[in-house]
């Protein structure tokens, strides 16, 4: 059944749907004005934060120390949130030829900085073999052994003979890959482990190696060995750190890669580690 309505009730009811359309109209552009300034404000906001945000980016140098008329010195280089990028040690051109003349070990123990470290790394300690070191036929050629050490100098220089019961005590599961072993004590050092699978140990010549580090059951350094000749014929090398998947210091930031390059504008030779990941 058709539904009638009378020409005043239809003209009432025209007149409110107007009214409601006005109002909603009126309502909607006082929301449009009052959102336009806060909109404003906040991107202005957005944008002053930008503005004013601290570029941590950057190189510190660390600890220095002379050398044969040269400075050798550590360093870490950050990104613009403070964050580890590269860390490592440099010796320039100088120093580094120089060293073909030794007859003798010489070694370097040097902090690294403080400052937006957010590495586990705290200091170095590095040194030239002019004759390498045992196992005789395998490590006996000039090398370079670079450890980043996760404890301070001075409990370094307390390992003692003494102290084998520590220095074979096994790393957490995770912390070291399966394919390295213990290979003991080394007094003001550590414990060296080493890769059973590295060429140089399954009848390669040794270039480059790459070792852990414990004592008393922690893991204590990191350590790229690597001779002067491979230097000075590859100049600029990379390489991936073998994975471990635990670590001493959770919610640090750890290397996965090692390498060093030669800078030709300071003429220095850097040895570094990079690839840094929160762990």
């Amino acid at each position: 059944m058709a539904i009638m309505v009378a020409p005043l009730q239809a003209g009432l009811i025209e007149a409110i749907l107007f009214s409601l359309n006005t109002f909603f109209k009126y309502i909607m552009k006082a929301i449009t004005l009052s959102v336009r300034p806060l909109t404003m404000l906040a991107v202005a906001a957005l944008l002053f934060a930008g503005a004013c945000k601290k570029d941590k980016s950057g190189t510190q140098i660390g600890e220095k120390t002379n050398y044969q008329g040269s400075t050798l010195s550590t360093y870490i280089t950050t990104d613009e949130d403070g964050h580890p990028v590269e860390m490592g040690f440099t010796i320039p051109e100088a120093a580094f030829n120089s060293f073909d003349a030794l007859s003798a070990d010489v070694d370097w123990s040097l902090d690294f900085p403080t400052g937006d470290n957010e590495t586990p790394f705290v200091h170095m300690w590095a040194g030239y073999n002019p004759h390498g070191h045992e196992p005789l036929g395998i490590y006996d050629k000039p090398h370079f052994d670079f450890h980043f050490y996760m404890t301070s100098e001075a409990e370094r220089l307390a390992i003692t003979p003494a102290d084998t019961v520590a220095g074979a005590k096994p790393l957490p599961a995770g912390q070291v890959p399966v394919t390295y072993i213990n290979t003991g004590l080394v007094p003001t050092m550590g414990a060296h482990w080493i890769d059973v699978t590295a060429p140089e140990l399954n009848g390669q010549p040794f270039t480059e190696t790459f070792i852990f580090g414990s004592f008393d059951g922690k893991m204590t350094f990191y350590e790229p060995m690597i001779t002067k000749a491979f230097i000075e014929e590859k100049h600029n090398f990379e390489k991936a750190i073998p994975a471990v998947t635990a670590y001493r210091f959770p919610g640090k930031y750890y290397p996965t890669k090692f390498g060093f390059k030669h800078d030709h504008d300071a003429d220095a030779h850097n040895f570094y580690l990079t690839g840094f990941v929160k762990r």
